[in-house]
Protein backbone atom coordinates (compact mmCIF):
# COMPACT_ATOMS: atom_id res chain seq x y z
CA UNK A 1 0.00 0.00 0.00
CA UNK A 2 1.36 3.24 -0.82
CA UNK A 3 0.26 6.84 0.46
CA UNK A 4 1.12 10.25 -0.77
CA UNK A 5 1.12 12.31 2.37
CA UNK A 6 0.56 15.20 1.24
CA UNK A 7 -2.09 14.82 -1.17
CA UNK A 8 -0.27 16.58 -4.40
CA UNK A 9 1.04 14.56 -7.04
CA UNK A 10 4.95 14.26 -7.66
CA UNK A 11 5.10 15.73 -3.85
CA UNK A 12 6.44 13.97 -0.79
CA UNK A 13 6.59 12.67 1.36
CA UNK A 14 5.86 9.10 0.63
CA UNK A 15 5.09 6.08 2.62
CA UNK A 16 4.18 2.76 1.92
CA UNK A 17 3.37 -0.27 3.57
CA UNK A 18 4.04 -4.10 3.27
CA UNK A 19 1.80 -6.45 2.79
CA UNK A 20 -1.26 -3.79 1.65
CA UNK A 21 -3.24 -5.79 4.31
CA UNK A 22 -0.81 -4.08 7.46
CA UNK A 23 -2.91 -0.71 7.70
CA UNK A 24 -6.10 0.15 6.91
CA UNK A 25 -5.52 3.94 7.43
CA UNK A 26 -2.51 4.63 6.26
CA UNK A 27 -1.24 5.62 10.45
CA UNK A 28 -1.84 2.50 12.02
CA UNK A 29 -0.36 -0.69 10.84
CA UNK A 30 -1.82 -4.39 12.29
CA UNK A 31 -0.06 -7.20 13.40
CA UNK A 32 -2.37 -10.80 12.75
CA UNK A 33 -2.86 -13.33 15.20
CA UNK A 34 -2.07 -15.70 12.29
CA UNK A 35 0.62 -15.68 10.36
CA UNK A 36 1.41 -18.24 7.38
CA UNK A 37 4.45 -20.34 6.63
CA UNK A 38 5.11 -22.30 2.97
CA UNK A 39 7.96 -25.06 2.42
CA UNK A 40 9.60 -23.25 5.67
CA UNK A 41 9.69 -19.34 4.08
CA UNK A 42 7.79 -16.51 6.14
CA UNK A 43 5.42 -14.87 3.98
CA UNK A 44 3.84 -11.28 4.81
CA UNK A 45 6.87 -9.90 6.73
CA UNK A 46 5.97 -6.28 8.04
CA UNK A 47 7.61 -3.69 6.47
CA UNK A 48 7.36 0.06 5.72
CA UNK A 49 9.36 2.75 3.69
CA UNK A 50 9.29 6.59 3.89
CA UNK A 51 10.87 8.68 1.57
CA UNK A 52 10.68 13.06 0.25
CA UNK A 53 10.80 11.42 -2.87
CA UNK A 54 10.40 8.20 -4.90
CA UNK A 55 12.53 6.27 -4.04
CA UNK A 56 11.35 4.16 -1.25
CA UNK A 57 13.56 2.01 0.59
CA UNK A 58 11.68 -1.14 2.86
CA UNK A 59 12.43 -1.78 6.65
CA UNK A 60 11.35 -4.03 8.76
CA UNK A 61 8.97 -3.66 11.78
CA UNK A 62 9.63 -6.41 13.70
CA UNK A 63 12.54 -9.05 14.71
CA UNK A 64 12.51 -12.58 13.88
CA UNK A 65 12.21 -15.88 15.93
CA UNK A 66 13.67 -18.45 14.42
CA UNK A 67 13.10 -21.92 15.10
CA UNK A 68 15.05 -24.79 14.34
CA UNK A 69 13.53 -28.21 14.93
CA UNK A 70 15.67 -31.08 14.35
CA UNK A 71 14.91 -34.62 13.39
CA UNK A 72 11.32 -36.12 14.61
CA UNK A 73 9.27 -37.72 12.11
CA UNK A 74 6.49 -36.06 12.37
CA UNK A 75 5.09 -33.41 9.44
CA UNK A 76 4.25 -29.48 11.39
CA UNK A 77 0.89 -28.10 10.79
CA UNK A 78 1.48 -25.11 13.37
CA UNK A 79 3.19 -23.40 15.50
CA UNK A 80 2.15 -21.46 18.54
CA UNK A 81 3.84 -19.07 20.56
CA UNK A 82 2.47 -17.66 24.10
CA UNK A 83 3.80 -14.92 26.33
CA UNK A 84 2.62 -13.99 29.45
CA UNK A 85 4.10 -10.41 29.14
CA UNK A 86 1.47 -7.17 29.61
CA UNK A 87 1.66 -6.20 26.47
CA UNK A 88 0.17 -8.65 24.14
CA UNK A 89 2.59 -9.58 20.91
CA UNK A 90 -0.22 -8.65 17.52
CA UNK A 91 -2.83 -6.19 17.50
CA UNK A 92 -3.13 -2.60 16.99
CA UNK A 93 0.60 -0.40 17.03
CA UNK A 94 0.86 3.48 16.08
CA UNK A 95 3.91 3.61 13.54
CA UNK A 96 6.69 6.35 14.24
CA UNK A 97 9.47 7.13 11.51
CA UNK A 98 12.75 8.92 12.09
CA UNK A 99 15.56 6.94 10.76
CA UNK A 100 13.66 3.63 11.58
CA UNK A 101 10.20 2.69 12.12
CA UNK A 102 9.01 2.50 15.77
CA UNK A 103 5.64 0.77 16.33
CA UNK A 104 3.77 1.15 19.61
CA UNK A 105 1.58 -1.35 20.97
CA UNK A 106 -2.39 0.61 21.58
CA UNK A 107 -4.41 -2.60 21.67
CA UNK A 108 -7.02 -4.95 20.62
CA UNK A 109 -4.26 -7.60 20.79
CA UNK A 110 -3.92 -11.06 22.76
CA UNK A 111 -0.57 -12.89 23.73
CA UNK A 112 -0.48 -15.88 21.50
CA UNK A 113 0.36 -15.88 17.58
CA UNK A 114 0.12 -18.66 15.45
CA UNK A 115 2.47 -19.85 12.81
CA UNK A 116 -0.13 -21.80 10.14
CA UNK A 117 2.18 -24.45 8.25
CA UNK A 118 1.16 -25.52 4.55
CA UNK A 119 2.41 -28.58 3.05
CA UNK A 120 2.62 -31.12 5.33
CA UNK A 121 6.57 -29.51 6.46
CA UNK A 122 8.31 -32.42 7.65
CA UNK A 123 11.18 -32.15 9.91
CA UNK A 124 12.93 -35.40 10.09
CA UNK A 125 16.11 -33.95 8.89
CA UNK A 126 15.54 -30.63 10.41
CA UNK A 127 13.68 -27.64 9.01
CA UNK A 128 13.81 -23.61 10.13
CA UNK A 129 10.55 -21.98 10.93
CA UNK A 130 10.38 -17.75 11.10
CA UNK A 131 7.94 -15.85 13.13
CA UNK A 132 7.63 -12.68 13.59
CA UNK A 133 7.13 -10.72 16.70
CA UNK A 134 7.50 -6.91 18.05
CA UNK A 135 10.78 -6.41 19.31
CA UNK A 136 11.49 -6.57 23.05
CA UNK A 137 12.47 -8.83 26.33
CA UNK A 138 10.34 -12.18 26.47
CA UNK A 139 11.23 -13.60 29.35
CA UNK A 140 8.62 -16.92 29.90
CA UNK A 141 7.72 -17.87 26.41
CA UNK A 142 5.57 -20.94 25.84
CA UNK A 143 6.24 -22.64 22.15
CA UNK A 144 3.57 -25.46 20.80
CA UNK A 145 4.13 -27.34 18.10
CA UNK A 146 1.16 -29.56 16.48
CA UNK A 147 1.70 -32.17 14.16
CA UNK A 148 -0.93 -33.47 11.60
CA UNK A 149 -1.62 -36.65 13.61
CA UNK A 150 -2.68 -34.33 16.37
CA UNK A 151 0.38 -34.90 18.66
CA UNK A 152 1.96 -31.57 20.47
CA UNK A 153 5.04 -30.42 22.14
CA UNK A 154 5.69 -27.59 24.43
CA UNK A 155 8.43 -26.18 25.47
CA UNK A 156 7.85 -23.35 28.47
CA UNK A 157 9.52 -20.68 30.00
CA UNK A 158 11.78 -19.85 26.73
CA UNK A 159 13.62 -16.31 27.49
CA UNK A 160 14.79 -15.05 24.15
CA UNK A 161 15.36 -11.21 23.76
CA UNK A 162 13.92 -9.97 20.04
CA UNK A 163 15.58 -6.72 17.77
CA UNK A 164 14.17 -5.51 14.91
CA UNK A 165 15.45 -6.44 12.26
CA UNK A 166 17.44 -9.43 13.35
CA UNK A 167 17.04 -13.30 13.70
CA UNK A 168 16.95 -14.39 17.12
CA UNK A 169 17.39 -18.40 16.71
CA UNK A 170 16.59 -21.07 19.61
CA UNK A 171 16.88 -24.77 18.55
CA UNK A 172 15.18 -27.95 19.72
CA UNK A 173 17.17 -30.98 19.27
CA UNK A 174 15.80 -34.58 18.60
CA UNK A 175 15.41 -35.08 22.72
CA UNK A 176 13.53 -31.90 22.98
CA UNK A 177 11.19 -32.69 20.95
CA UNK A 178 8.82 -35.24 23.07
CA UNK A 179 5.54 -35.53 20.80
CA UNK A 180 2.81 -36.33 22.82
CA UNK A 181 -1.50 -36.85 22.41
CA UNK A 182 -2.79 -33.44 24.21
CA UNK A 183 -4.26 -33.45 27.72
CA UNK A 184 -8.12 -32.33 27.35
CA UNK A 185 -8.80 -29.54 29.03
CA UNK A 186 -11.58 -30.55 30.84
CA UNK A 187 -9.19 -33.25 32.47
CA UNK A 188 -6.92 -32.57 35.37
CA UNK A 189 -3.11 -33.40 34.51
CA UNK A 190 -2.30 -36.29 37.48
CA UNK A 191 -2.09 -39.74 37.33
CA UNK A 192 -3.28 -42.03 39.73
CA UNK A 193 -2.62 -46.02 39.78
CA UNK A 194 -5.70 -47.44 41.15
CA UNK A 195 -4.72 -51.02 40.66
CA UNK A 196 -2.24 -53.86 41.11
CA UNK A 197 -1.71 -53.72 37.59
CA UNK A 198 -1.00 -50.28 37.11
CA UNK A 199 -4.22 -49.27 35.62
CA UNK A 200 -4.32 -45.40 35.85
CA UNK A 201 -6.63 -42.82 35.50
CA UNK A 202 -7.16 -39.15 35.36
CA UNK A 203 -9.76 -37.10 37.03
CA UNK A 204 -12.26 -34.95 35.68
CA UNK A 205 -11.73 -30.97 36.03
CA UNK A 206 -14.61 -30.56 38.65
CA UNK A 207 -17.57 -32.88 40.61
CA UNK A 208 -20.24 -34.19 38.11
CA UNK A 209 -23.33 -31.51 37.74
CA UNK A 210 -26.89 -31.41 36.08
CA UNK A 211 -29.26 -29.55 35.16
CA UNK A 212 -33.00 -30.92 34.75
CA UNK A 213 -34.87 -28.37 32.02
CA UNK A 214 -31.92 -28.59 29.31
CA UNK A 215 -31.42 -32.52 30.30
CA UNK A 216 -27.53 -30.83 30.34
CA UNK A 217 -24.30 -32.70 31.95
CA UNK A 218 -21.39 -30.64 32.86
CA UNK A 219 -18.32 -30.79 35.12
CA UNK A 220 -18.05 -28.03 37.64
CA UNK A 221 -15.60 -25.29 36.81
CA UNK A 222 -13.62 -25.39 39.66
CA UNK A 223 -12.59 -28.13 41.80
CA UNK A 224 -13.68 -26.50 44.97
CA UNK A 225 -17.32 -25.94 43.48
CA UNK A 226 -20.12 -27.34 45.12
CA UNK A 227 -23.85 -26.39 44.84
CA UNK A 228 -25.05 -27.03 48.38
CA UNK A 229 -28.48 -26.46 49.69
CA UNK A 230 -29.75 -25.88 46.00
CA UNK A 231 -29.54 -29.31 45.52
CA UNK A 232 -33.43 -29.69 47.08
CA UNK A 233 -34.40 -28.54 43.73
CA UNK A 234 -35.34 -31.96 41.97
CA UNK A 235 -37.94 -31.13 39.34
CA UNK A 236 -37.90 -31.63 36.05
CA UNK A 237 -37.91 -28.61 35.00
CA UNK A 238 -35.91 -26.72 37.87
CA UNK A 239 -33.39 -24.81 35.38
CA UNK A 240 -30.63 -24.13 37.99
CA UNK A 241 -28.14 -27.06 38.63
CA UNK A 242 -27.75 -30.03 40.97
CA UNK A 243 -24.48 -31.84 41.84
CA UNK A 244 -25.90 -34.76 43.93
CA UNK A 245 -27.57 -38.15 42.44
CA UNK A 246 -29.21 -41.24 43.46
CA UNK A 247 -26.96 -44.11 43.27
CA UNK A 248 -26.32 -45.24 39.67
CA UNK A 249 -29.24 -43.00 38.21
CA UNK A 250 -26.89 -42.02 35.17
CA UNK A 251 -30.34 -42.24 32.92
CA UNK A 252 -32.79 -40.42 35.94
CA UNK A 253 -30.14 -37.98 37.40
CA UNK A 254 -33.33 -36.71 39.27
CA UNK A 255 -34.62 -40.33 40.69
CA UNK A 256 -33.41 -41.81 43.98
CA UNK A 257 -34.27 -45.09 45.42
CA UNK A 258 -37.03 -45.17 48.20
CA UNK A 259 -36.74 -49.16 49.18
CA UNK A 260 -33.99 -49.67 51.86
CA UNK A 261 -33.40 -53.19 50.46
CA UNK A 262 -34.08 -52.62 46.53
CA UNK A 263 -31.79 -55.48 45.72
CA UNK A 264 -32.88 -54.89 41.50
CA UNK A 265 -31.91 -51.47 41.04
CA UNK A 266 -29.79 -50.91 38.05
CA UNK A 267 -26.62 -49.27 38.23
CA UNK A 268 -26.25 -46.74 35.04
CA UNK A 269 -23.09 -45.00 35.25
CA UNK A 270 -23.13 -41.25 34.75
CA UNK A 271 -20.22 -41.37 32.30
CA UNK A 272 -22.05 -42.90 29.49
CA UNK A 273 -23.84 -39.75 29.12
CA UNK A 274 -22.61 -36.65 27.18
CA UNK A 275 -20.90 -34.23 29.34
CA UNK A 276 -21.14 -30.74 27.63
CA UNK A 277 -17.75 -29.39 29.18
CA UNK A 278 -15.93 -33.15 29.03
CA UNK A 279 -15.71 -33.97 25.28
CA UNK A 280 -19.62 -34.03 24.92
CA UNK A 281 -19.46 -37.53 23.75
CA UNK A 282 -20.78 -41.13 25.45
CA UNK A 283 -18.73 -43.26 27.70
CA UNK A 284 -16.02 -41.03 27.56
CA UNK A 285 -15.78 -41.24 31.56
CA UNK A 286 -16.69 -43.50 34.19
CA UNK A 287 -17.01 -43.85 38.13
CA UNK A 288 -14.60 -45.70 40.07
CA UNK A 289 -15.39 -49.21 41.86
CA UNK A 290 -15.05 -48.88 45.72
CA UNK A 291 -11.96 -51.35 45.24
CA UNK A 292 -10.16 -49.17 43.14
CA UNK A 293 -10.99 -46.05 45.28
CA UNK A 294 -9.77 -48.01 47.92
CA UNK A 295 -6.64 -48.52 46.18
CA UNK A 296 -6.41 -45.17 45.42
CA UNK A 297 -5.88 -43.81 48.87
CA UNK A 298 -4.00 -46.70 50.21
CA UNK A 299 -1.55 -46.18 47.69
CA UNK A 300 -1.38 -41.91 47.63
CA UNK A 301 -0.87 -39.17 49.79
CA UNK A 302 -4.00 -37.81 50.86
CA UNK A 303 -5.05 -34.95 53.26
CA UNK A 304 -8.03 -32.79 54.65
CA UNK A 305 -8.08 -29.24 53.56
CA UNK A 306 -9.31 -26.47 52.17
CA UNK A 307 -9.39 -24.26 49.69
CA UNK A 308 -11.39 -20.87 49.65
CA UNK A 309 -13.15 -21.37 52.42
CA UNK A 310 -14.39 -25.19 51.33
CA UNK A 311 -12.97 -28.23 53.18
CA UNK A 312 -12.44 -31.69 51.21
CA UNK A 313 -9.72 -33.66 50.39
CA UNK A 314 -6.48 -33.57 48.72
CA UNK A 315 -5.48 -36.37 46.59
CA UNK A 316 -1.90 -36.32 45.21
CA UNK A 317 -1.13 -37.93 42.12
CA UNK A 318 1.54 -40.83 41.21
CA UNK A 319 4.33 -38.60 40.50
CA UNK A 320 4.54 -35.50 42.80
CA UNK A 321 6.35 -31.93 43.03
CA UNK A 322 5.52 -29.66 45.84
CA UNK A 323 4.88 -26.10 43.87
CA UNK A 324 6.68 -23.29 45.30
CA UNK A 325 5.03 -21.52 47.87
CA UNK A 326 3.01 -24.32 48.75
CA UNK A 327 3.34 -26.83 51.80
CA UNK A 328 1.17 -29.99 52.16
CA UNK A 329 0.56 -32.14 55.42
CA UNK A 330 -0.65 -35.54 54.90
CA UNK A 331 -3.24 -37.25 57.07
CA UNK A 332 -6.85 -36.24 58.57
CA UNK A 333 -7.58 -34.05 61.15
CA UNK A 334 -7.95 -34.33 65.19
CA UNK A 335 -11.64 -33.51 65.18
CA UNK A 336 -14.74 -33.24 62.94
CA UNK A 337 -15.15 -29.68 61.04
CA UNK A 338 -11.42 -28.93 61.45
CA UNK A 339 -10.57 -28.99 57.53
CA UNK A 340 -7.44 -26.38 58.49
CA UNK A 341 -4.61 -29.00 58.04
CA UNK A 342 -4.31 -27.58 54.90
CA UNK A 343 -5.48 -24.41 53.83
CA UNK A 344 -5.16 -22.56 50.30
CA UNK A 345 -5.80 -19.19 48.45
CA UNK A 346 -6.95 -19.70 45.66
CA UNK A 347 -3.43 -18.09 44.16
CA UNK A 348 -1.94 -21.59 45.98
CA UNK A 349 -4.42 -23.91 44.94
CA UNK A 350 -4.26 -22.80 41.14
CA UNK A 351 -0.57 -24.09 41.17
CA UNK A 352 -1.60 -27.31 43.57
CA UNK A 353 -4.03 -28.16 40.55
CA UNK A 354 -1.67 -27.44 37.78
CA UNK A 355 0.58 -29.68 39.35
CA UNK A 356 -1.99 -32.41 39.25
CA UNK A 357 -3.45 -32.60 42.54
CA UNK A 358 -6.87 -33.84 43.20
CA UNK A 359 -9.94 -31.99 45.68
CA UNK A 360 -12.87 -33.91 46.92
CA UNK A 361 -15.44 -30.86 48.13
CA UNK A 362 -17.69 -32.11 51.44
CA UNK A 363 -20.80 -31.99 49.10
CA UNK A 364 -23.15 -33.66 52.02
CA UNK A 365 -25.93 -35.90 51.41
CA UNK A 366 -29.82 -35.49 49.89
CA UNK A 367 -32.26 -37.70 51.42
CA UNK A 368 -35.91 -36.30 49.59
CA UNK A 369 -35.19 -32.78 49.15
CA UNK A 370 -33.73 -32.46 52.85
CA UNK A 371 -29.98 -31.46 52.28
CA UNK A 372 -27.52 -32.27 55.59
CA UNK A 373 -24.36 -33.48 56.58
CA UNK A 374 -22.49 -30.57 54.92
CA UNK A 375 -19.36 -31.05 57.02
CA UNK A 376 -18.79 -34.78 55.34
CA UNK A 377 -18.01 -35.90 51.48
CA UNK A 378 -20.22 -38.67 50.35
CA UNK A 379 -18.88 -39.95 46.90
CA UNK A 380 -20.65 -42.92 44.90
CA UNK A 381 -18.51 -46.23 43.93
CA UNK A 382 -19.91 -48.06 40.59
CA UNK A 383 -19.75 -51.40 42.55
CA UNK A 384 -23.02 -53.25 42.66
CA UNK A 385 -23.31 -55.40 46.29
CA UNK A 386 -26.15 -57.50 46.79
CA UNK A 387 -27.78 -55.36 48.91
CA UNK A 388 -27.68 -51.26 49.15
CA UNK A 389 -24.15 -49.52 47.76
CA UNK A 390 -20.83 -48.69 48.65
CA UNK A 391 -19.54 -44.98 48.64
CA UNK A 392 -16.56 -43.12 50.14
CA UNK A 393 -17.27 -41.14 53.43
CA UNK A 394 -15.28 -38.51 54.51
CA UNK A 395 -15.22 -36.27 57.30
CA UNK A 396 -11.89 -33.78 58.45
CA UNK A 397 -11.39 -36.57 61.02
CA UNK A 398 -12.26 -39.88 59.39
CA UNK A 399 -11.99 -41.82 56.11
CA UNK A 400 -14.12 -44.65 54.93
CA UNK A 401 -13.10 -45.46 51.04
CA UNK A 402 -15.63 -48.90 51.31
CA UNK A 403 -18.89 -47.17 53.28
CA UNK A 404 -21.87 -49.15 52.77
CA UNK A 405 -24.67 -47.15 52.62
CA UNK A 406 -28.79 -47.35 51.71
CA UNK A 407 -29.52 -46.22 48.52
CA UNK A 408 -32.23 -43.73 49.88
CA UNK A 409 -29.44 -41.30 50.01
CA UNK A 410 -28.13 -38.73 47.53
CA UNK A 411 -24.31 -38.10 47.27
CA UNK A 412 -21.48 -36.30 44.90
CA UNK A 413 -20.26 -38.10 41.77
CA UNK A 414 -16.73 -37.23 40.18
CA UNK A 415 -15.60 -39.58 37.17
CA UNK A 416 -12.59 -40.40 35.86
CA UNK A 417 -11.11 -40.99 32.45
CA UNK A 418 -8.91 -44.15 31.79
CA UNK A 419 -5.13 -43.28 30.50
CA UNK A 420 -5.23 -45.09 27.51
Amino acid sequence: MFDNVSGEAGDGPFRAYYPSTLTNDGIHVTLPTVQTSVDGSLTGFPMYAESDNNQLAFQNLCGVLKLHLTKASVNVSSIEVSTNSIIPINGLYSLKYTDVPVINYLGYGTNSTVLECENLQSIADGKDFYIYLPYGNYTNMSVTITATDGTVCTKSNVAVYITRSHYTTITFSENDLDFVFPLPSDTLPGLFTISERGDQVRFSRGNLQYQASTNTWRFAVNQYDIIGYDNGNISATYSGWIDLFGWGTGDSPTNTSTDYENDYLTFVDWGSNAISNGGNAANLWRTLSCYEWAYLFDNHQYGTGNINGVGGMILLPDSWTLPAGCSFTSGLADSSGDWTRNSYTLAQWEQMDAAGAVFLPAGGLRQGTDIYAMAAGNYWSSTIPQYDAYDVYFRSDFLDTRDFIVRIFVESVRLVRDNN
